[in-house]
């Protein structure tokens, strides 16, 4: 089922491409809209994680839809990718903050209300990752400032009243 489900999201996925590089951007994104009640489907992949073909099924979706999956961030998924970056695989631990660096940064607003704790643990396990896998570390760094960087736009948007000048 998880198979099937990643072969549709790629045929999804080349469909919306062809699309939009025929300039044809209204048709992509009614391409996209249409097949959104895909995101449905992340509760269940992140649940199946474990198993190789739901890795790379939740990445398309994040590549097709970004954050749209609200409870992408939740404490339970986090420790289910935080799980993941602590696996020995390198193509998982790649698949992985590859979701991450996508889901953050289409909508930072799931950071921002992840827990601290939460937001602690991943940042622990992807220093490890950057210690343990060598080749990992750019895309390890880059999910790093995105998650640093939402983390100061919420302190900055939360003091901003203070030097309101109205």
């Amino acid at each position: 089922a998880i198979s099937c489900l990643t072969a549709l999201l790629n045929y999804v996925m080349g469909v919306v491409k062809k699309a939009l590089l025929s300039k044809k951007k209204a048709t992509g994104e009614e391409i996209l809209r249409a097949s959104q009640c895909l995101v449905n489907t992340c509760g269940v992949l992140l649940v199946w994680y474990h198993l190789t073909p739901a890795p790379a099924a939740l990445l398309s979706i994040a590549q097709l839809y970004g954050g749209q999956y609200k409870d992408f961030l939740t404490p339970y998924n986090v420790d289910i990718f935080v799980g993941s970056l602590k696996e020995t695989d390198e193509i998982t631990i790649k698949t992985t903050l590859k979701i991450l660096k996508r889901v953050i940064g289409t909508d930072p607003v799931l950071l921002q209300s992840m827990l601290s704790g939460t937001k602690h643990q991943l940042n622990q396990a992807i220093l490890s990752v950057k210690s343990s896998h060598p080749t990992l570390v750019g895309l390890s760094d880059e999910v790093s400032k995105l998650i640093l960087k939402c983390e100061t736009e919420r302190i900055i948007n939360s003091t901003s009243f203070f030097f309101d000048d109205r």
